[in-house]
């Protein structure tokens, strides 16, 4: 006799033994040579195998490590304290041998006073670093291209010594074309969020352009026009600071006198006109001078990034208001100042 444990099965199609519990041919349950025994499945099991609609739990999303999206980066300022950092510079001036220096620099220890202290883009920055690593089976370094598009942004979290607070750094990444783009019309300033927001605003020259002397005029033309686009466009404000960063040092450095004194001189004049430029509607305006990724054993790699790093830590400061000179009136309509945001 079967019980509640078990389920009756018979090899006779005809044999309705496991609703009926009666053997087709008559024979006693014990004695038919046809049936089997299985044992049952628990309510809670059969219930289980029964539900097709049962819901498994959410897989695990976890970051990609690509660069951020100007949405993500948005999360990352409401999470804590960050600065974002905007690089200007025509094509090949060197913006993305810089930002992965910066990276390959932290790999080897704290960048000035700084301890590496997490990122949410370390895959982009090792795609950043791959082509001028000997990994990649190239015969000379070199750096991909920023490709045209919306903006995207690395992430760097850094600190001084433990228990410090970390600092999130963002640093924009847009192609110079879309810069140079603002030049000839201000109004897709308007797109550029990341300047908009930045803290300070970066702009390289290029020192190899700059030591080529049918070149250097035009990159120096190229640089004002960029600037002032994005102040026709509104995008630059009185909170903000500039570092104007002369790239590729090394090459300046190996050059001959002359060419090395006229360089120098060239980059303190353009110092001068960027300073004349937008120098009244920002609140400070800082060189630099830099070799992220030299071709030369002339200086280290990362020359004069850790001072770079160290301005873009430093807080946001806006242009201090000058003292109003104009004689007390008697009247109070008189003494009413106009303040122009």
């Amino acid at each position: 006799m079967a019980t509640d444990s078990t389920v009756l099965h018979c090899s006779n199609d005809q044999c309705r033994v496991s609703e009926t519990g009666k053997c087709i041919e008559g024979l006693p349950l014990d004695s038919c040579p046809h049936l089997h025994r299985s044992e049952a499945a628990s309510d809670a099991a059969a219930s289980l195998l029964s539900n097709k609609t049962t819901s498994l739990p959410e897989p695990l999303q976890l970051p990609s490590g690509a660069r951020l999206s100007a949405e993500d980066a948005s999360a990352v300022l409401r999470a804590g304290e960050a600065r974002v950092l905007a690089i200007i510079a025509p094509a090949d001036a060197g913006k993305t041998s810089l930002i992965a220096s910066l990276f390959g620099l932290f790999q080897n220890g704290p960048v000035g006073e700084f301890h590496f202290a997490g990122s949410r883009t370390l895959y982009a920055f090792e795609q950043a670093c791959h082509h001028a690593r000997a990994a990649s089976g190239r015969a000379k370094p070199d750096t991909l291209r920023t490709p045209i598009g919306p903006v995207k942004f690395y992430h760097l979290g850094v600190g001084t010594a433990p228990p410090s607070p970390v600092l999130d750094l963002l640093l924009a990444d847009r192609s110079g074309e879309a810069y140079r783009s603002a030049a000839d019309d201000p109004s897709v300033a308007g797109e550029f969020v990341e300047v908009h927001r930045a803290d300070s605003i970066t702009v390289l020259l290029d020192g190899e352009r700059l030591l080529d002397v049918g070149a250097r005029h035009n990159l120096r033309s190229e640089i004002e026009m960029m600037l002032q686009g994005l102040i026709d466009g509104d995008a630059i404000g009185k909170c903000q600071r500039i570092a104007l960063v002369l790239t590729k040092l090394d090459l300046i450095q190996t050059s001959p006198d002359l060419d090395r004194q006229r360089t120098e001189n060239d980059f303190c004049m353009m110092v001068s006109s960027v300073r004349n430029v937008v120098g009244h509607m920002v609140s400070g305006i800082v060189p630099f001078r830099v070799a992220a990724s030299p071709a030369t054993d002339v200086l280290p790699r990362g020359h004069g990034v850790a001072d770079l790093l160290k301005f873009w830590t430093a807080p946001s400061t806006s242009i201090a208001r000058p003292a109003s000179n104009s004689a007390k009136s008697s009247r109070a309509m008189a003494r009413l100042t106009t303040i122009i945001e």
